[in-house]
């Protein structure tokens, strides 16, 4: 009894000690209790268990063309000793955000309140509200702790005590012991300043040695204007970017007329690249007849080219046209109540929240892919070609090709992929397009318009298939932009101005309400290249 009695003490007395070390060090507290029955002074001590915090979860998707990423910006003292070793990969300019990467869960409420934040601009009302409850589950106050960091208050700059001067020290108020406020020099003045610029020397590899050549510093201004004007008809965008390379390129690329004319009116980026009359049928064939009167539409590429002092680069930039080197994409949310439990007591009735997704693919030849799912733009956008649509088109020509049977597993994997794109691409619609002349435009109702097909700059016309040989769709939309900025991108944006439904048989028009349509919004597909593509009649 004595002995059970002094090892009860002992233990007492270690545990007392185990304690008062332990608020000492504030390092944590332990979580475990002790489920043998063996002696304390036998058991070892347990080193106390390190805290760690997670580093911020930072998604791929964030990575969007033009943004630049700080991982310093991101990660926090303490854990970016244990990421060094993890290095991102650089994102070319023209990557797009159509790529599958692994998804990281959030884990403090601040992160799931950025996530949700994510999930709504995209589309995804249900996850995004998934988000949110548990955002707001972790902290009441998150949504504060969003707002101050990312749109944090501005600071006042207050002035302390002893940067002010006493009332005695203060200089007197003298015109002559002011300095002169230097302005600074305006965009014009600064690219007017590099007009006497030459293309600088590269620098040498090792300090001290020969500077490599450079040939092009010794090219004459002739040949120099014909290598700028062949790279601006062939992608404006890499035209744009040797404006980086020094002050001479930067010159020409902003002051040179002929390049940027030759770029507007050119049937590859320009005016010319547009349509304004239906170039093909509804189904992408040629026209196999047209109107015998003559066209009275007055030639926009002449009637620009007399305009005098006409500004080529903003022309290019602000003139509404078509983009073909990606996807216009419309996310349709919209919520409906549903039914109560006719087998369960329910207190409230659950409201669905429905999404789904219009594409528009644009091609140079007139003709437009329609399509309308439920499916996400990762897994359409690179289905979208003209190759997957004979097995989207009702009235297939031809027979289908064959799987060959020499590989079973190949067989089977390229039939998996084929069902996949035949699931996504069953009611993609083929069509044309036309862009509402400029210079005759006419102020007529919707229903004119979809009669006549008149409207005003910028009027977009489309006319697809409909559901069934007797039906057809025609779509009203507005080129529009989706900033005011004069500098920004334009003609990224597609407004809805009617949808119609056109009965062959009978010519009657029956109109669509877009209570829940949303507009379009432009996508770069890196796959699509600069648009160059077959039509849908050649697949």
């Amino acid at each position: 009894m004595d002995d059970s009695g002094s090892a009860l003490e002992q233990f007492r007395k270690q545990w007392r000690e185990e304690v008062s070390a332990r608020s000492r060090r504030n390092k944590g507290s332990w979580n475990k209790e002790y489920s043998e029955s063996t002696s304390a002074s036998e058991r070892p001590k347990k080193p106390p268990l390190p805290t760690r915090r997670p580093p911020t979860a930072q998604s791929a998707t964030a990575l969007r063309e033009g943004e630049e990423f700080s991982e310093d910006d991101v990660l926090e003292d303490g854990v970016r000793s244990q990421l060094s070793s993890v290095k991102l990969d650089d994102t070319a300019p023209d990557d797009d955000g159509f790529k599958r990467s692994a998804p990281i869960e959030p884990q403090s409420a601040l992160e799931h309140f950025e996530k949700a934040v994510e999930k709504e601009a995209q589309g995804k009302l249900g996850d995004s509200v998934s988000h949110y409850r548990k955002a707001y589950r972790l902290d009441a106050r998150v949504d504060k702790a969003y707002k101050d960091k990312h749109f944090p208050a501005p600071t006042k700059p207050t002035a302390t005590r002893s940067s002010i001067p006493p009332i005695d020290s203060r200089p007197t108020a003298d015109a002559s012991s002011k300095k002169p406020k230097i302005l600074d020099p305006t965009f014009s003045e600064l690219i007017e300043s590099c007009s006497g610029s030459s293309i600088p020397q590269a620098e040498p590899i090792i300090a001290g040695d020969k500077p490599p050549p450079c040939p092009i510093a010794l090219l004459p201004n002739e040949l120099l204007y014909e290598i700028l004007r062949q790279c601006g008809i062939r992608d404006p965008a890499s035209f744009v970017r040797l404006s980086l390379v020094c002050r001479r390129l930067a010159y020409l690329v902003i002051t040179e007329r002929s390049i940027w004319k030759r770029i507007a009116l050119g049937p590859e980026f320009g005016i010319a690249s547009q349509h304004y009359d239906f170039a093909r049928d509804v189904t992408g064939g040629p026209l196999i007849y047209r109107t015998l009167e003559e066209s009275t539409q007055p030639d926009i590429a002449n009637a620009l080219t007399e305009a005098e002092d006409q500004n080529w680069k903003e022309m290019f930039h602000t003139h509404p046209r078509i983009r073909f080197s990606g996807i216009y994409i419309s996310t349709v949310n919209y919520t409906r109540a549903g039914g109560a439990s006719a087998t369960q007591a329910t207190w409230n009735t659950p409201v669905h929240i429905v999404t789904y997704y219009r594409y528009l693919r644009f091609f140079r030849d007139g003709t437009v892919i329609s399509l309308l799912s439920l499916h996400e733009p990762l897994d359409v956008v690179h289905h979208l070609t003209p190759e997957n649509m004979p097995s989207a088109g009702k009235d297939k020509k031809g027979p289908q090709p064959s799987l060959p049977s020499s590989d079973q597993s190949s067989a089977a994997s390229a039939a998996t992929v084929n069902h996949s794109v035949q699931n996504i691409m069953k009611n993609a619609l083929r069509g044309r397009w036309r862009l509402c002349h400029p210079l005759s435009a006419a102020s007529q109702s919707t229903k004119e318009i979809a009669t006549s097909g008149a409207g005003a700059e910028g009027d977009l016309h489309i006319e697809t298939e409909g559901h069934g040989p007797r039906y057809l769709f025609t779509m009203h939309l507005a080129l529009k932009s989706t900033t005011r900025s004069r500098t920004g991108v334009k003609n990224n944006k597609l407004v809805w101005k009617g949808l119609w439904s056109y009965n062959q048989l009978t010519s009657d028009w029956g109109e669509f309400s877009l209570k829940n349509d949303k507009p379009f919004l432009f996508a770069r597909v890196k796959s699509y290249g600069l648009g160059y593509w077959a039509s849908c009649n050649d697949v």
